[in-house]
């Protein structure tokens, strides 16, 4: 509305009248015009730099941006993991499991209630025994219900985006690839650490063993997976019911009637109908279908049913007096049939083919963690999966890590769509393509990622992050560049059609930019042993200072980089060709960031390295590389000079202090010779090389649309 001359009563104007309007303005007030477009963006540039949240916890007003020179009241700490769960516990529903309506998965929130659990005894202390054991119990039941609910393609596999109702049951039924990667990291989380015996071994009998197993090869299909070696993006909600329609419609592959259910369940055999009243019980196939009218405004889904568990075996078996094994023969043999009937009689949805770099990465550390935790219980699964992840990787470093037409540095372009994009590669690729890479090279010990995991932090902090000694060169108005640390989501090159260079905090449908980058940074600096990438971690984190303080539970993958930094880097040391040690560790929960050394150490000891003087003390190790043309560590950290903006003075953005950064060592001894020439992950060749991981980062977390700033 717009107000009109007589009499200042409100009328509507169509868009037209309104283009008209603002055209009159600034033909009249220019000046004005430019003056107040000019205050505006400058308070907008002040609100996105860190630190600009009022402090009656609302961003109602613009605070001046805190720089180095003006170190903050707080500082971040344990307790704020504390004050998260807090809020995360009371936004839990505790009927329906989960957060909110509509209903997204979150794999952040959940990866960060399963952590607490493993974290150092330092974080119990202070978060309490009783709520940790609290925060498990809300990750796995919500697991569950996604599981079992709506989202989950029960006849094929992968998840949808979210559920429009609060019980997990109606689905917007677009899948992104991305986001069941992120849900594969945080169901292979609750797999390795909600094991009834710690100590026991996995196996696919495990709960949420189907899942993973299911989402690892769902990614790895020639469906999900480009000719390439790159990964599509997603697919598409609507598609046609069957072949021959003229008009799509949303979940038309994915739903069905009674009828039809019964009709290809039974299949004219003579226990027909009674495999298909039992496969219809299970998954709640109805009459008149299972969609509530509330959701259904445009009569699409009349008397159409969205599968999900509504009563499991064991309960069906109970009622019909019939062993569970019989009831779970019926159900695999009714979603065989479901599952050839559909692929033959429907159009699958179209898919967004571009291989985007961020979500490759994100795939990539998914499929190499998996691969190295279930190599014990598929080792052929566990050789497929590595093998995609590293085709994947060589397939981005071949096609989109190029130079400049005139011959420049290499950078990432955005995404591959039947040739490279022109459009450059944003810092959240940088970040999911290096932790991909780190993923990588600690379950393959291929030092060939590591060294380009390098080049990329290199060239990532050199185009996004926020340097202190950068910023003095751009001392525009509005600012480019405040100097407080962190990740700027464009580069400085793209300025010129960047109205707000703004930084990635909070976890959203992908996990925060800035989280992962700490995280790489942190893995990064000790397995390098370079301080300047510890640094550039802990500038990271106090970047959002202002904003973990205020609103702690919106930036949960940030608060588990919090923990390294006040905490420390754990080393775990394992004999060089002792399969059962990285066994132990590649299954073992994880929380805080830690780094795997394969050492030639001859005995076993646990130890603490405090670090001085903010270097860390990472344990030489050696390279044998006798047979092995790669390249060693000391080589790979050599590899490039230090950038000119990264020489900052440790006390300008360092609000966490060094000192209180530790390394925990734990040395395992177990076995002498590597196991060479078989599907096992090993230290091949003798090779004794240092890897580095953050436990619990891999997930990389997710999804929370409906809390927002």
């Amino acid at each position: 509305m717009l107000s009109d001359d007589n009499g200042g009563e409100e009328t509507y104007k169509d868009f037209l009248a309104i283009c008209k309007k603002i055209n009159t303005f600034w033909v009249d007030q220019e000046n004005r015009c430019r003056r107040e477009a000019f205050e505006m963006l400058s308070k907008l540039q002040d609100f996105a730099q860190e630190g600009t949240f009022s402090a009656t916890g609302a961003p109602t007003t613009v605070a001046e941006p805190k720089t180095p020179a003006t170190p903050s009241e707080g500082d971040l700490d344990l307790d704020q993991l504390e004050e998260a769960l807090a809020k995360i516990t009371q936004m839990f529903d505790p009927v329906d499991f989960g957060f909110g309506t509509p209903k997204f998965p979150n794999p952040a929130r959940l990866s960060f209630l399963l952590r607490l659990a493993q974290f150092p005894k330092e974080v119990r202390d202070v978060v309490g025994d009783k709520d940790v054991s609290t925060a498990t119990s809300m990750a796995i039941g919500t697991l569950r219900r996604i599981r079992d609910g709506g989202l989950r393609d029960h006849i094929g596999a992968g998840f949808m985006r979210f559920s429009v109702t609060s019980d997990w049951s109606m689905p917007h039924f677009e899948k992104m690839v991305g986001e069941n990667a992120l849900l594969l990291g945080v169901f292979l989380d609750a797999w390795l650490g909600h094991r009834a015996e710690p100590t026991k071994e996995l196996t696919k009998d495990d709960e949420f063993a189907d899942v993973i197993f299911e989402l690892g090869d769902y990614l790895t299909s020639a469906l999900i997976r480009q000719p390439n070696g790159g990964f599509v993006t997603s697919e598409a909600a609507d598609s046609y019911y069957r072949r021959g329609d003229q008009h799509m419609r949303e979940g038309a592959y994915y739903l069905w009637t009674r009828r039809e259910f019964d009709k290809v369940v039974a299949g004219g055999a003579s226990d027909g109908q009674h495999a298909s009243s039992i496969a219809a019980a299970y998954w709640g196939v109805q009459e008149d279908g299972n969609v509530p009218r509330d959701q259904d405004a445009y009569d699409e889904f009349i008397n159409q049913n969205v599968l999900s568990v509504r009563s499991n075996a064991q309960e069906l078996a109970k009622q019909l007096g019939i062993p569970a094994s019989e009831v779970d023969r019926i159900v695999s043999a009714a979603r065989e049939k479901l599952r050839a009937h559909r692929e033959k009689e429907r159009v699958r949805p179209e898919k967004d083919e571009k291989s985007i770099v961020g979500v490759n990465g994100i795939v990539v550390s998914a499929l190499a963690r998996t691969a190295a935790a279930i190599q014990s219980v598929d080792a052929a699964r566990a050789a497929q999966y590595l093998k995609t992840a590293r085709e994947a990787s060589a397939f981005i470093r071949g096609n989109l890590w190029l130079a400049a037409e005139n011959g420049g540095k290499k950078t990432l372009r955005r995404f591959f769509y039947g040739g490279p994009s022109q459009i450059q590669a944003f810092a959240d690729d940088y970040a999911f393509l290096i932790d991909g890479l780190l993923d990588l090279y600690e379950a393959t010990f291929e030092e060939e990622w590591l060294t380009w995991a390098k080049e990329l932090q290199d060239t990532q902090s050199e185009l996004f992050y926020d340097s202190p000694a950068v910023a003095t060169l751009y001392k525009t108005s509005p600012p480019r560049q405040s100097g407080s640390g962190g990740f700027y989501s464009t580069e400085l090159a793209t300025l010129s059609h960047t109205i707000l260079r703004l930084k990635s905090g909070m976890d959203k449908s992908q996990p925060s930019t800035n989280a992962v980058a700490a995280s790489n940074l942190f893995r990064l600096g000790t397995v390098l042993g370079d301080k300047k990438y510890i640094s550039q971690a802990k500038g990271t984190l106090n970047a959002f200072e202002a904003e973990i303080l205020q609103y702690p539970w919106l930036f949960v993958s940030l608060l588990t980089g919090v923990v390294t930094a006040r905490l420390g880097v754990k080393q775990v040391h394992v004999k060089a060709g002792d399969d059962e040690g990285l066994r132990r560790y590649y299954t073992s929960p994880r929380a805080e960031a830690s780094v795997l050394v394969v050492t030639s150490e001859p005995e076993t000891k646990v130890e603490e390295v405090p670090v001085q003087d903010t270097a860390l003390a990472t344990p030489e190790t050696t390279l044998d590389t006798t047979d092995i043309a790669k390249p060693t560590l000391a080589q790979v950290s050599a590899l490039d000079e230090p950038l000119p903006e990264q020489k900052v003075p440790e006390v300008s953005v360092e609000k966490i202090p060094e000192e209180t950064t530790e390394v925990k060592s734990e040395f395992l001894v177990l076995s002498e010779e590597p196991n060479v020439g078989t599907n096992e992950i090993t230290t091949t060749d003798k090779l004794v090389g240092v890897a580095a991981k953050e436990e619990g980062e891999k997930t990389l977390n997710t999804k929370d649309e409906d809390f927002t700033v």
